[in-house]
């Protein structure tokens, strides 16, 4: 039967799963608990009633990022998935594989946030996937808004696991924590991998800061996997940069995407994540990344939720005009109101930063301060 318009592909070739926790997808990790190994995350109900609401053509709720995105006018996850490589008759494929049911045994795909191993402690990120942000937080010093967690990353049956069924895996995407730091990713996974022979069958995906750049790693990986892709985040220029990607130097990481940039068998592109500190700066970051000759995919934040777009104050949004390439994040900024407790969140949680990390929202974001200066600055 022909896939409906709501069809999402992502739960009949994708896994995204961690320590005790599994999901459709990047956009919606650790959505559900379930135990047991990948096939049975995989064959869980949860992932079941998910893949029978896209056949009847509902807009499940649990995925109201992608349906939000779309009323922007952005090109969400669910669409880029849906004409995958390019190809005219992929809608006749994925028709085909779901009728035969090829989709049960196992993900072709699987998205992994494999520990919280990380050298940074970025301002939209915490303790559960980042140990540097749990040696920083004591007892109340963020409030609210930061907690310690204990540090944690996958066993080594679960790794084992993955290893077992990689005959059946195209691509496996590897997140963090930051994943180039991840020694078990090392031992457990990717020298397991190349041992048994399968590597060279696999795209291998990394999210990663552009802190760590190892030459002789990265020509290992490049020589034995199908392929490499390298995602790396990058929010803004110099100082908003580093207040942003707290424990980062500009300079150097882009030294290192320069140099992810030129990797043989490799495709580079940054992740730039959208969030009320850096909309008003997204046209010089754009033209920077222009004149790198990088391509640039912008990802709205999706939390938390004193970051959101729309949780700018409704005063400031009107003032708001960005270029055409984005007119999709101005319709996001005003797709929704303001809920007024997220943007008291935001305005607590600068003042708080600036004052544990000897920082200046005021000097690092001047504009964007000028908009919101009497919003509960001044």
């Amino acid at each position: 039967m022909p896939l409906p318009n709501n069809f999402c592909v992502a739960p009949f070739i994708q896994l995204q799963t961690s320590k005790d926790t599994s999901g459709p997808c990047p956009y919606q990790p650790n959505m559900w608990n379930v135990k047991g190994d990948i096939k049975d995350k995989w064959n869980s109900k949860e992932l079941g009633n998910l893949r029978n609401s896209f056949l009847n053509n509902q807009k499940d709720t649990q995925c109201n990022r992608c349906w939000k995105e779309e009323d922007a006018g952005k090109e969400s996850l669910r669409l880029r998935l849906r004409k995958f490589r390019g190809s005219a008759n992929t809608d006749k494929a994925f028709e085909k594989f779901i009728e035969l049911e090829q989709y049960k045994k196992y993900p072709r795909i699987l998205t992994l946030i494999p520990g919280n191993e990380c050298n940074l402690a970025c301002a939209s990120c915490s303790g559960t996937y980042s140990s540097k942000w749990n040696s920083l937080t004591s007892a109340d010093s963020y409030g609210t808004f930061q907690k310690t967690m204990g540090n944690w990353n996958l066993s080594d049956e679960q790794y084992k696991d993955i290893v077992d069924n990689s005959t059946s895996l195209q691509k496996i995407e590897l997140f963090g924590g930051e994943p180039f730091l991840n020694k078990k990713n090392k031992l457990k996974l990717i020298q397991k991998l190349v041992d048994k022979g399968t590597a060279k069958d696999i795209v291998l995906y990394f999210n990663t800061n552009g802190t760590v750049y190892d030459p002789s790693y990265m020509e290992y990986l490049s020589n034995n996997f199908k392929y490499i892709e390298i995602r790396q985040s990058i929010d803004g220029l110099h100082k908003e940069f580093e207040y942003l990607r707290y424990g980062a130097n500009f300079d150097d990481v882009i030294k290192n995407a320069e140099k992810f940039a030129s990797l043989p068998n490799c495709n580079f592109e940054v992740i730039c994540t959208v969030s009320i500190f850096n909309v008003l700066t997204l046209v010089e970051f754009d033209e920077f990344m222009f004149r790198k000759q990088w391509s640039v995919f912008y990802n709205i934040a999706s939390w938390p939720d004193y970051l959101f777009l729309h949780n700018l104050p409704e005063q400031v949004k009107s003032k708001i005009k960005l270029p055409y390439k984005f007119r999709d994040i101005e319709k996001y900024i005003n797709l929704e109101s303001c809920e007024t407790n997220s943007w008291k969140g935001f305005v607590e949680y600068t003042k708080i930063l600036d004052k544990n990390r000897n920082l200046s929202f005021k000097n690092t974001f001047p504009a964007l301060y000028e908009l919101v200066k009497k919003h509960g600055y001044e």
